[in-house]
């Protein structure tokens, strides 16, 4: 069946650039650089509304999530949120059960879309706000280390509430297509992966990320100042940069990976992609969707992205073989 697009609200990689920007102007001004804190700061480190003492009810609730409960992880100690979108009726017992994961500075909302389709499709999907974003509690980012160890303690908090049915994979966009593959690069119970434009390594993404979301200041800083940087924000967040490589973390899992990158991507250029599968010839399949960027292949208007993660899962978790359209 034809699985429904996307609904892409924001840029979660233009929040960061506005996040990020007067920060990164002060990178060359001769004072203690805040480049690093910019690099691993979580969106969510000073949010009073942040946590399980927020009494609203989540925007995933009000967008169409069945239940919403928290997760302690760590350490270090955060409490992440977690929604669970069930199948549509004429699905019992779910296909599978299915993580979505979504990109820096954006929040499980974002990929509602995504869970609805999953979702149609027959199987259980379980949005997560990583650390520090959305309603999840967490001070530092770790571009997939840290994440990964927490996604597979929700797995664990999941099966306590009988909630993993069938076989188990994960989905994620961009930030949280490089931690879907660190996730399954730890976790074995992760049976088949969908990474849309991920990126291979911390080190080569974040100066290239900077210099294309940040032209001038950005530009300036040189590659040596953006690889201190990045070692300085590591010991802040407590993680070894040279950890973050999602190059590592593909060869280290036998899931099936299909790695899906846009041709016309400037923010996370195909080339990760491509090296990624380069890594793990044996069990990924790289699609590149000529056309498409970093944005519109999230926003996936006309369902193309949706469907061939559904045929993936398909074929992976439920047995069954389908022709992605």
């Amino acid at each position: 069946m034809a699985a429904p697009a996307v609904h892409c609200r924001f840029s979660s990689s233009a929040a960061l650039a506005c996040a990020t920007l007067a920060l990164l102007s002060l990178a060359l001004s001769g004072c203690e650089s805040p480049l690093p804190r910019a690099i691993v700061g979580a969106p969510n480190r000073s949010n009073p509304l942040a946590g399980e003492s927020n009494p609203l009810p989540s925007l995933e609730t009000l967008s169409g999530a069945d239940q919403n409960f928290y997760v302690k992880a760590g350490p270090p100690e955060a409490s992440l949120s977690v929604s669970v979108v069930e199948p549509t009726v004429q699905w019992k017992p779910p296909r599978g059960t299915v993580l979505v994961i979504h990109g820096i500075f954006a929040r499980g909302v974002t990929m509602m879309g995504t869970a609805k389709a999953l979702s149609q499709a027959g199987f259980r999907a379980v949005l997560v706000d990583l650390r520090g974003h959305g309603r999840s509690t967490g001070e530092y980012l770790t571009y997939g280390v840290q994440e990964a160890k927490d996604l597979s303690q929700v797995i664990d908090a999941l099966q306590e509430r009988n909630l993993v049915a069938g076989k188990l994979g994960v989905y994620g966009i961009s930030y949280g297509a490089t931690t879907s593959i660190h996730l399954a690069g730890v976790d074995p119970r992760i049976q088949a992966v969908v990474a849309v434009a991920p990126f291979s390594t911390m080190r080569d993404e974040v100066p290239h990320f900077g210099r294309t979301m940040v032209p001038g200041v950005g530009t300036a800083i040189s590659d040596e100042t953006y690889q201190e940087a990045i070692s300085e924000a590591g010991q802040k967040a407590g993680f070894d940069p040279d950890e973050a490589s999602a190059l590592a973390a593909i060869q280290r899992t036998k899931a099936p990976v299909l790695l899906m990158h846009g041709t016309d991507d400037k923010i996370v250029p195909a080339w990760h992609g491509v090296r990624l599968h380069e890594a793990a010839r044996d069990h990924s399949r790289l699609v590149l969707i000529p056309g498409m960027g970093h944005t519109t292949i999230w926003c996936d208007k006309k369902g193309e992205v949706a469907n061939r993660a559904c045929a993936w899962f398909d074929r992976y978790l439920a047995g069954r073989e389908t022709v992605a359209r």
